[in-house]
């Protein structure tokens, strides 16, 4: 398994606007706490919190397998936020992705 510190990753990316990968909503990661992430997507401005144990386990598949699918996200690691996991996963260093279907994967 890689080395790489998602929380620390996650927490530099504080701030932008990202966009979800197939229908490029933007959003921002608007705060990082102890152990969530939230998201503020321009469309409802209302805060989203996302559980750090989503964007950990689903990266900890992630580097387990070598990829992982956004419906891979939504079945196993949250139902309600797969877009925007998947979004922010795509950021992190050595990550490359697909958009149809969305899929991550490790290029190192």
């Amino acid at each position: 398994m890689t080395n790489l510190n998602i929380w620390n990753e996650i927490s530099n990316i504080k701030g932008r606007t990202l966009k979800t990968l197939d229908r490029q909503k933007p959003f921002e990661i608007f705060a990082i706490k102890a152990n969530t992430v939230i998201i503020l997507p321009h469309e409802t401005r209302k805060e989203r919190p996302i559980p750090r144990a989503n964007f950990e386990n689903a990266y900890r598949r992630l580097v387990a397998t070598g990829e992982i699918t956004r419906s891979e996200i939504m079945a196993e690691f949250s139902e309600f936020n797969p877009a925007y996991i998947a979004a922010i996963l795509a950021e992190l260093p050595g990550v490359e992705h697909s958009m149809r279907p969305i899929k991550l994967w490790i290029t190192r």
